[in-house]
């Protein structure tokens, strides 16, 4: 029994002081969405959720595709910071003002910096509420220490926001740790621009039939991440160089409209695929084709889907949400370090806790149980009690009235 309350008083310490804010992020294929209450809107707006860029972007009223959400510019309390300035994301230009002013996510404030944009390159419609970035490059909120976390669920996933959940990591060696570099000037211009990533000194691609590795010459590898994309974006040149480690010789993929490639492939299409190792002096990084391939099975071998776009912008690869849902990530924004831990949550530890907390709850509805039939016996015993106190008294005045018939 000692054994079993301490379990317990271990559990709920575990979830108790945990100092992190647990955010629930929305999933409506392919984007991850944060419930933002922006300005004075008094219900949540739901934002498309990002981690690559320094800014957030809303659609202002004189945006005429977007189709959704608009904030009025002339009729809201915003600080105005600068006038007519070009943002990128991704392949799109976003055109308008910048703006400071206080947001709340489940009841924690938050000063952003947003451009009301009124025109995107490259699009014919916006209907998105707009989008929200938390990055090394973009926190505001007021919380202890500049931390947070992704914690992937299934197809759900959390936000922690102000420092990540230690319970999680409970082997170490799997924690891998990598420090961030920024790019940018400090210019206020160049700022909105700016990018953050992780250096590598060689990145090598293999398949079945061949390996090739390149080595750092003069200019970096830089791999980013962004829960604001589906997709594994490859720097143009290096995507060109290397199709064909890339993609099968006989996968005659062919690039689809909206970005990615449709190619014929089997069930080998793990090993047929590229398969990409980031290596540095903090390790290694695997990106492997089950994170960036969907394969559909059909009569005459199958097809797949190749969640790859050509970054045509800047050299950054970018992993995107099939990646990052292979982990815990960490994203420690003072420190400017990112971690990854894979989950392996002990399965004896899991099933004893498991057991424990069933056993609890079986404790609890047997008191209840036991409770209510004690009270019910006593309610009985305390009516029996009365009545037998009542008999006496009922047979006495029957007596007196029979003796009372007699005497008359």
């Amino acid at each position: 029994m000692t054994i079993m309350f301490f379990y317990i008083f271990f559990i709920l310490v575990k979830v108790i002081f945990n100092e992190y804010k647990v955010v629930k992020l929305i999933y409506s294929e392919p984007y991850y969405f944060i419930p933002v209450k922006f300005d004075n809107n008094t219900n949540n707006i739901n934002f498309i959720f990002s981690n690559i860029v320094s800014i957030n972007f809303v659609p202002s009223i004189k945006c005429e595709i977007c189709t959704n959400f608009k904030i009025n510019e002339t009729k809201t309390n915003l600080v105005s910071i600068k006038q007519n300035i070009k943002i990128p994301y991704y392949h799109n230009n976003f055109t308008g003002n910048i703006y400071k002013n206080y947001i709340s996510i489940d009841n924690l404030i938050n000063e952003i910096k947003f451009i009301g944009f009124n025109h995107i390159t490259y699009k014919s419609k916006f209907s998105q509420n707009g989008i929200f970035s938390l990055s090394y490059l973009n926190y505001g909120f007021n919380t202890s220490k500049k931390i947070f976390a992704l914690k992937f669920i299934d197809s759900d996933c959390e936000l922690h926001l102000g420092d990540y959940d230690n319970s999680l990591i409970t082997n170490h060696s799997n924690l891998k740790s990598f420090d961030v570099t920024i790019d940018g000037s400090n210019s206020a211009d160049q700022f909105y621009k700016s990018t953050w990533h992780i250096k590598y000194l060689s990145i090598s691609i293999n398949n079945i039939t061949s390996k090739k590795q390149f080595k750092k010459n003069g200019n970096p590898i830089k791999l980013s991440f962004d829960i604001g994309t589906d997709k594994l974006h490859i720097p143009k040149k290096f995507f060109f160089d290397n199709i064909k480690l890339i993609f099968p010789e006989k996968s005659q993929c062919q690039l689809h409209p909206e970005g990615y490639f449709i190619c014929q492939c089997g069930e080998n299409y793990r090993v047929n695929f590229g398969n990409f190792s980031f290596e540095n002096d903090n390790g290694i990084f695997w990106i492997s084709p089950t994170d960036y391939i969907s394969y559909e099975p059909g009569i005459s071998g199958g097809t797949c889907l190749a969640r790859i776009k050509v970054n045509y912008e800047n050299d950054l690869f970018i992993a995107g949400i099939p990646v990052l849902k292979n982990y815990y990530s960490i994203f420690d924004v003072d420190n400017k370090v990112f971690m990854i831990y894979k989950e392996e949550k002990d399965e004896i530890f899991e099933n004893v806790e498991f057991f424990i907390i069933f056993m609890f709850c079986i404790a609890l509805i047997e008191m209840l149980i036991f409770g209510i039939y004690f009270c019910r016996k006593k309610c009985n015993t305390n009516n029996n009690m009365n009545n037998n106190n009542d008999e006496p008294q009922e047979v006495l005045n029957q007596n007196q009235n029979e003796s009372s018939e007699e005497t008359e």
